[in-house]
Formats: C-alpha cells, sequence, structure tokens
C-alpha cells in the first residue's frame, strides 16, 4: 500500500479553489485573499449568499451559519477542499461499469496471453524486469489507441486514464472491410470514443463515464480523428481541464467528403472531476484545417496564464499543403479564464520561421512532436520542434518537391526584454537545417545538406547534471519516407547555455542506427521466409528513381522514447518503441539500461520482458508499489495493415522490480498550492546520500500521450532525501529529511 505524507512549511493559503466556486484564482502571494476580495463584490469584508456562485458551496463556507462567509472561514473552507479526496468520490451525473478482474496468483497481477512470437518466447519464464499483464477495460479494448493520457483525475492519489480510441478502419487500396480476422468499417463512418479508467488499485480500473456540456459531442460518439489528451487545471478551479488534438479530414487540399471541420477539443471543468463543458469554439484553439498531433503546455509569458503550443504533421500533403503548428498565447478577459481567449503567435515575427500555413514546403515545416523547456535554465520555456517528411507522392498539389526538415529551436527572450517574443537558435549543436529537393528527370530527392529527419523529441537528464540533454528518433525507410540523413536515433547531451553535442555513440545508443538485420542477429531471431525469398521492386512511389532496399536493411519504426528509473537506482533508463506493422517482421521494443554514468547498455528481450511494440507509451506507478510500469499503445491503422485482431491490444507491462528494483527505495512526488500555470516547468532537485538528480514538472513527455505533473525518483539504499523545488519565476522552496518509499505532497505556496 502507498502511504501519502503532505509537507507544508510556514504559514499558507490554499489556493486551488473547489470547482463549486467555479473561479480562478489571480497568481500572487496570497491567491486564497486574492479569491475572497473578487467573491466580495461590496468590498464589506464578508461574502453573502448573493455574492457566492452557488448555494451548496456558500452553505459549506458559512461555518456558524450566520448567514456571511468571512476571510478566515473562507480560508479554511479552501484548505478543507484542497485536502485529499475519498478513494471513492461519488461526483454529479456519475455513471460507473465495473468489469472483472481476473484474481491475482500469489499476490501477482494475471499475465496477458499474447500471440506467438520469437520476442513473446524470449520473455517466457520469471526473471523479466517487465511483464506483460491483463487489464481489463484496457488491454482488451481491440481498436486503435489514438492517444491517451496517465494523470490522476479523480484526486485521489491513483494514476488514472483517458484514451481517445477508434474501431479498425478500411483503408481505400490498403485494407478492405476485412483483412485477416479483422472487421473494418468506413473510415467516414467511423467515430471515436472518449474512454475514462479510473484506477481502484493492483491494477483494476473501472470505466467512468465522463459528462460533456454545451457539446455534440459525448464519449460514446466523439466524432473522429481525436488524437493526443493533455490535462491540466487551466481555470483554476482544482480539476483536471482537458486539451485533445484532433487532425482534419482534408486530403490532398481537398474535404472530398465535406466533412466537418471540428478541429481541437477543449473541456473545461464545471463544478466535478468528471463534468465538462466544451468551449472549442470560443477558445480560438482549434487549428482545424491542421493535422494536430501533440501539444505542450506552460506559462510561456509569465502571466500566470498557462499556453499551448501544438506541433502538426503532413502525411502525404494531405492537409491541403503543409502543416500549421501553433503557439497559442492566452489573452485573459477579466479573472475568469473562460472569458479569455488564445491568439496564435505562428507564422509572426514574434516567434519567426515558426508555424504559418503557406501553401508551400520551402518555407514550412512537418513536425508532429515539440517541446516547452528552459533547456538554457533562464527560468522560461524554450520552443523545440523536430521536423521530418511523410508523404508518398513526390508531386501532390501544394508540393513544389521540396521539404525542410532537422531540428529547430527557438530561445525564449521573455527574461531579457520582458516581451513574449522567441529568438531562432542556430549553430549550438542541437538546431541544424537541411532541404531535398526532387530531381525531375531522375526522379528521385536529392540532398542539400545533412540534418536528421527524426520527428519524435524528448527530453531527460540522464547524466544528473542539471540539464535537460535530448534524445530525437523516427522511422527510417528511404523507399517511402526520403532524409536528407539516414538515421533511426540521435542524443545530445545539454552543456549549458543553449548549447548541446551530439553523443549518440558515446552515450551507448548506437544501436538505434541498426537495421532490423542487426536486431534480429542480436535477438538471434530467425528472418522469415518471405524475407529470404524477397526480391526488388523497380522503384518507389515517393521516389520512382530509387529501387526498394531490402526491409531487413530499414531501420525499426521508432516512435516513442520513454525515460524512467526503471530499477530505482537513480539514473534515468530508457525504453524504445518499435510501431512498425508487418506480419513478417515480429517487432518489440528495446530498452537501455543506464551504466550509472549518464550512458547505456541495450538489453535482451529475456532481461526487459518487452516483447511487442507500439505506437506510444508512458511510465507511471499504476499500482501503488514504488515501481514504474509501461503503457505501450496499439495504433496499427496508423503505421500499417494489421490483419490479426490481437494487433490492436495495447499493452500493461508491470514492472517485477527483478534486478534491483525491488531493494531499491523510491519517492514519487506531487506539488499543490500553487496554480498548474506556475508549477509547468519547475525544477526538482533532490539529494540522497550525497547524490543529486533531476525532474522537470511538464505533462507532455513522450509522442502521442501525456502524464501527470508529479516526479518519481529511485533513491538506491538511500532511504530519505532532501528535496528543492526551483519555479520558473525563480521562487524556491526545500523539504528536508523525506522519508522514502511514499508519495508525498508538497506544499509550495510561500508567504
Amino acid at each position: 500500500m502507498r502511504f501519502t505524507t503532505r509537507l507544508t512549511i510556514g504559514y499558507s493559503l490554499a489556493i486551488i479553489l473547489t470547482c463549486s466556486w467555479n473561479l480562478t484564482a489571480i497568481a500572487q502571494d496570497s491567491p486564497g485573499a486574492a479569491a475572497f476580495q473578487r467573491l466580495d463584490k461590496n468590498q464589506d469584508g464578508k461574502i453573502t449568499r448573493d455574492e457566492a456562485p452557488s448555494a451548496d458551496s456558500f452553505a459549506a463556507a458559512d461555518a456558524d451559519k450566520n448567514g456571511a462567509v468571512t476571510p478566515e472561514e473562507f480560508r479554511r473552507y479552501l484548505a478543507a477542499r484542497q485536502r485529499p479526496q475519498s478513494a471513492n468520490p461519488t461526483p454529479a451525473t456519475s455513471a460507473t461499469t465495473s468489469m472483472p478482474t481476473p484474481a491475482p496468483v500469489d499476490g501477482k497481477p494475471v499475465l496477458k496471453s499474447l500471440p506467438d512470437s520469437d520476442a513473446v518466447r524470449d520473455a517466457a519464464g520469471t526473471g523479466q524486469l517487465f511483464e506483460c499483464v491483463h487489464v481489463p477495460g484496457l488491454t482488451d479494448i481491440r481498436k486503435g489507441v489514438n492517444g491517451f493520457a496517465i494523470a490522476d483525475m479523480n484526486r485521489d492519489g491513483r494514476p488514472d486514464f483517458i484514451v481517445t480510441v477508434s474501431p479498425p478502419v478500411s483503408l481505400p487500396g490498403v485494407a478492405g472491410a476485412t483483412t485477416g480476422n479483422v472487421d473494418r468499417v468506413s473510415r467516414r463512418t467511423a467515430v471515436d470514443q472518449l474512454l475514462v479508467l479510473i484506477n481502484e488499485g493492483g491494477f483494476r480500473f473501472r470505466k467512468h463515464r465522463i459528462e460533456i456540456r454545451d457539446s455534440k459531442l459525448t464519449p460514446e460518439d466523439f466524432d473522429s480523428r481525436a488524437q493526443v489528451p493533455n490535462l491540466a487545471d487551466f481555470n483554476g478551479d482544482g480539476f483536471l481541464d482537458i486539451f485533445i488534438t484532433r487532425h482534419s479530414p482534408v486530403s490532398a487540399g481537398q474535404n472530398r467528403g465535406n466533412l466537418p471541420l471540428l478541429g481541437n477539443t477543449f473541456l473545461v471543468s464545471d463544478g466535478a472531476w468528471d463534468r465538462f463543458v466544451d468551449v472549442s469554439a470560443k477558445m480560438g484553439t482549434r487549428n482545424e484545417r491542421a493535422y494536430n498531433r501533440q501539444s505542450s503546455i506552460g506559462d510561456v509569458n509569465g502571466d500566470g496564464w498557462l499556453d499551448i503550443a501544438i506541433g502538426c504533421d503532413n502525411i502525404g500533403n494531405a492537409m491541403g499543403g503543409l502543416p500549421h503548428s501553433r503557439l497559442y498565447i492566452f489573452k485573459p478577459n477579466g479573472a475568469k479564464f473562460e472569458d479569455g481567449q488564445f491568439e496564435d503567435l505562428g507564422g509572426s515575427e514574434r516567434i519567426p520561421d515558426f508555424g504559418g500555413f503557406y501553401h508551400d514546403s520551402a518555407k514550412d515545416k512537418a513536425g508532429p512532436n515539440l517541446a516547452l523547456r528552459d533547456v538554457d535554465g533562464d527560468g522560461d520555456l524554450d520552443l523545440l520542434q523536430s521536423c521530418h517528411i511523410d508523404l508518398r507522392e513526390p508531386l501532390l498539389p501544394y508540393s513544389p518537391g521540396e521539404y525542410r526538415q532537422g531540428v529547430f529551436c527557438w530561445k525564449n527572450l521573455v527574461r531579457e526584454n520582458g516581451e513574449t517574443r522567441f529568438e531562432k537558435v542556430t549553430a549550438n549543436g542541437f538546431a541544424v537545417e537541411a532541404r531535398l529537393k526532387y530531381d525531375r528527370k531522375k526522379q528521385v530527392y536529392v540532398p542539400q545538406g545533412k540534418a536528421p529527419g527524426l520527428p519524435y523529441l524528448f527530453f531527460a537528464d540522464v547524466n544528473n547534471d542539471g540539464l535537460q540533454d535530448a534524445l530525437a528518433t523516427g522511422p527510417s525507410d528511404m523507399s517511402w519516407s526520403p532524409r536528407c540523413e539516414d538515421v533511426g536515433g540521435r542524443y545530445w547531451n545539454n552543456l549549458g547555455g543553449f548549447r548541446f553535442e551530439e553523443r549518440t555513440e558515446a552515450a551507448g545508443l548506437a544501436a538505434l542506427n541498426w537495421s532490423y538485420r542487426q536486431w534480429l542477429e542480436y535477438f538471434a531471431q530467425a528472418t522469415s521466409e518471405r524475407h529470404r525469398q524477397w526480391r526488388p521492386l523497380t522503384g518507389t512511389k515517393s521516389q520512382p528513381g530509387v529501387a526498394s532496399q531490402h526491409p531487413l536493411e530499414n531501420r525499426p519504426y521508432y516512435s516513442d522514447g520513454i525515460f524512467g528509473d526503471f530499477d530505482n537506482n537513480g539514473w534515468l533508463d530508457l525504453v524504445v518503441l518499435d510501431r512498425r506493422e508487418n506480419p513478417y517482421l515480429q517487432t518489440r521494443a528495446m530498452l537501455w539500461m543506464n551504466r550509472g554514468d549518464g550512458s547505456f547498455e541495450v538489453k535482451p528481450t529475456e532481461f526487459s520482458g518487452l516483447d511487442s511494440g507500439g505506437i506510444s507509451g508512458e511510465a507511471s506507478d499504476l499500482n501503488g508499489d514504488g515501481l514504474l510500469d509501461l503503457f505501450i499503445a496499439a495504433d496499427p491503422d496508423n503505421t500499417g495493415v494489421a490483419l490479426d485482431i490481437a494487433r490492436y491490444d495495447s499493452k500493461v507491462y508491470w514492472n517485477t522490480g527483478e534486478h534491483g528494483g525491488k531493494e531499491n527505495h523510491w519517492l514519487h512526488l506531487t506539488f499543490t498550492g500553487i496554480e498548474d500555470a506556475e508549477l509547468v516547468g519547475a525544477r526538482i532537485e533532490l539529494t540522497a546520500n550525497g547524490r543529486k538528480q533531476y525532474r522537470w514538472i511538464h505533462s507532455n513527455h513522450t509522442y502521442k500521450s501525456c502524464g501527470a505533473l508529479d516526479a518519481h525518483f529511485g533513491l538506491g539504499k538511500a532511504t530519505s532525501a532532501d528535496v528543492k523545488v526551483t519555479l520558473p519565476n525563480g521562487k524556491t522552496k526545500t523539504f528536508a529529511g523525506i522519508a522514502a518509499d511514499k508519495t508525498h505532497q508538497l506544499t509550495l505556496e510561500t508567504p
């Protein structure tokens, strides 16, 4: 069982307002007092029933029942609302569905039955770091997971799931109504669902129906093309709001099906953790003509409100040109979040060469994944994006046969000049750009310079020096995805001062650039008969002048990098997913363990237990034992054609604690006392037995998923630790002698 301790230093007012008051606290030294003043409209020093938004909240706050709420009563009311909720709160308009859970065997969760493969045989037996376990309602959905988030939605101390799913769909010219044993529906009629799964402990989850008001959307009919949920408290009421990206139905510049252009969906909590209002249309964040993928949130300009950056992709020029990545800055209109709106800086001189919608690939770039991160340590959030191209035909409408790819960096200048403005950074060892130009005569793309075309970008401090290092991964198949530089992964060490050094091989990550043939040799996996009999084709669709290469000479279709201290020894490890969908090439995830010096060693499946791949993943302690588990999402239609319905099963990998994890100690930190706009980007420094580790608080850690605003640390043999929290605004707070093997809720509000 997980124990929860609250650490509070000094006298402070609770700032997380209950959603029944439905207010946003003002970002200042005493937010509780500010909220009281805002409610006290006649400034007479008390709140009357007419001034309170609801009768229930007024009755709860009016402790002496004299018809008025004093500042002290209001403070106590907020403090009481801030305490952790019960494990099973009873929200308004709730509906739950219980799912049968297999009984544990000898206290261990039941393993999931998987189709036979070389990887499954390698992972058989005992002693692996991870075991694939059956979690009803999560690992048996048998639909494509477009995106997901793991966070404590009902505030009971356990991580919950919110998932967007789609049924298997038919793909014209690729997959018909049935492929193998997979029955498919037309993409035109396919309906997404929004699933919420509440964690009840012990790998048990219950399905919970949320309510969506002022919207045609329902959890059962969430329209189509929904992508990645990102969760944070935007309106300051103490409950998580939901921002979900969505891509456009436009194809080759046209909406041939005349389908609605919904764009991104923004759901703001409305008086309960499971009740929301759809504010998508009025917030100005729909971006309805783009292929919206991952979002990254944070207070870019330090005004106390969360802003949103969105990475957009370009699949075969499907979006009518090139993507329209966005940097949405919130513009308040009074104290209430819902009265404000977002303004896009993309395409403007305030962030040169980012965003815009030009129908001109020589100008714009395709980057489905981006990140707001303070990589130079100056206290504001910089913007980083890695760009690629993904095309099927070289010359479609709006395609001049020229593409840009590489890593792009923008330094936030708000600390330097107080303005919401960015400077494009080049020649820093990280930023690099090149172009591909189509030679019509030879029918091939010709590189103009060298730069990796890797769309997925991740950040973590792998060498414990207090700086965020960077990893980029992506598919490598020159027949359909031309590259200026043929690599599958690249790692950069952060040197400080916005300077980086490429150290892929030195960090032990050279295997990211192995071909499938090399991986098969490493895993001692046999080559399929189909691959032994393979013969080259003449030309490819994207480059008719290039003959297709043997499939085993391709690199894995890397989709996600997941950092976490999986053995709790105080050093971050790494899992990289292979998302390729090919019945003749059984794929699996790869595990790299940190050697304890910031470099990695790749491990075989007999060690890792990771016997399948997927499109995206997230690390989280799902069963509360202090060990980070893995959720790996399946979405075969996003990559290829699945012939077996089991390919649509997502996976939960239980961390068994083998290979040292069970003997090591840990800490899980959550935070309260400040709003999420102040928390996102915070730097957490932990010291245990004289060694330091660092985490940064962000919700987007991986490619098509998001996580909680919390931090997990492995402590090795240390039984306590000191923690220092540095907020982006420069405020710090320290906590000494925190006991190991617990979740601690740290109160960050200062007088």
